[in-house]
């Protein structure tokens, strides 16, 4: 006889589309249980994305940048990542990795770059939701971004 999961423990997610042969997937977590978004292959794909990032791992492929911030904003949309803390993070990445003098300068150029990405998004999210809080963090943001030029 079966035994029922406790409430805190994810239950088993069944993928949308059943291949014969193929391993389950994880999924978005949902409101009745389901996969933590930690466990999505996707999150795990960013984060080794912005490890390669950060470590100037490929500095000769900046498409790599391009392609971290679409699939963040898939996530996003996908309700696996929740969108203020995702972009945060991304703004986080691009921003420590610029300024990172142990990376190569075309490389932090193009960390650089493609700040703007996040950046408008979270000035759209702030927007849309009121957020004070997150303006002001936007704000405090954007002045040390027009203080601190890359000089190194």
């Amino acid at each position: 006889m079966p035994q029922s999961l406790p409430p805190y423990l994810p239950r088993a997610a069944k993928p949308a589309i059943e291949r014969p042969g193929a391993a389950s997937q994880a999924a978005p977590m949902s409101a009745e249980g389901g996969c933590a978004a930690a466990d999505h292959p996707g999150v795990e794909c960013l984060r080794w994305m912005g490890l390669k990032i950060a470590c100037g791992l490929s500095p000769d492929d900046p498409v790599l940048l391009r392609r971290h911030q679409l699939t963040l904003e898939q996530l996003v949309e996908a309700g696996v990542l929740a969108p203020i803390p995702a972009h945060e993070q991304a703004l986080r990445l691009l921003y420590g990795s610029a300024h990172n003098t142990l990376l190569p300068w075309h490389w932090r150029r193009a960390c650089l770059d493609h700040l703007t990405r996040p950046l408008a998004e979270l000035q759209r999210l702030a927007a849309i939701h009121g957020d004070a809080a997150l303006t002001a963090r936007l704000r405090r943001f954007q002045w040390r971004l027009s203080r601190g030029p890359l000089l190194d």
